[in-house]
C-alpha cells in the first residue's frame, strides 16, 4: 500500500521477482494496517471486517509467496542453477 514509493520506481528495470517482493511486501503492510485498525476500533462489527480484511491480505502475500517460489524453480531447471 505504499504508494509513493510505486511512484518513484523505474518499472523498465525491474524483474518479474523484483516486482512479486515489492507486491508481497505491500500486502504485509496492508495486513499489518487493518490488524492494526481492528486494534483501535471499539465496534464490534467494523473489527470483525477489518479482521477479515487482514486475513484476506495475508492469504495474497501466500499466494505471491507461492507465484515467486514457482518462478525461481522454473528457472532452476531452465538453467540446472540453483538459487
Amino acid at each position: 500500500m505504499s504508494h509513493q514509493r510505486s511512484d518513484a520506481l523505474n518499472w523498465n528495470e525491474l524483474s518479474i521477482e523484483d516486482i512479486l517482493e515489492l507486491a508481497i511486501a505491500d500486502e504485509e503492510e496492508a495486513q499489518e494496517y487493518y490488524r492494526h485498525a481492528a486494534e483501535c476500533v471499539g465496534n464490534m462489527h467494523t473489527r470483525r471486517m477489518l479482521l477479515k480484511l487482514s486475513e484476506m491480505e495475508r492469504t495474497h502475500a501466500v499466494q505471491l509467496r507461492k507465484e515467486l517460489e514457482e518462478l525461481h524453480l522454473q528457472r532452476e531447471e531452465e538453467t540446472g542453477i540453483a538459487d
